[in-house]
């Protein structure tokens, strides 16, 4: 039985789109309700991170992109290894 590897690429851009929304919803979040507590995460977030100044909204939608591309390259890792490694441990049961 052959196994589907997913595309570092497709799943890289994907995830880097998602974490860039989701950013941009929790400093639009932020702007329209700043006395919510939640929002206190993107500076941890975010090293050096201070809100409601373009250069620093820009360096968070940077870092957003860069997390979701690491985070795509290890689940994309990981995901390809699992079968290979299930054949190695369980052996061929197709």
């Amino acid at each position: 039985m052959k196994s589907l590897s997913l595309s570092y690429i497709q799943v890289m851009f994907a995830t880097c789109m998602l974490f860039m929304m989701l950013y941009v919803l929790c400093v639009l979040l932020w702007a329209f309700f700043p006395d919510l507590p939640g929002h206190a995460m993107l500076a941890a977030i975010f090293p050096h991170f201070k809100l409601l100044d373009m250069p620093n909204f820009l360096y968070g939608m940077i870092m957003s992109a860069m997390y979701g591309w690491f985070g795509a390259v290890v689940f994309v890792f990981f995901y390809n290894l699992w079968p290979k490694f299930s054949r190695l441990v369980l052996g061929d049961r197709s």
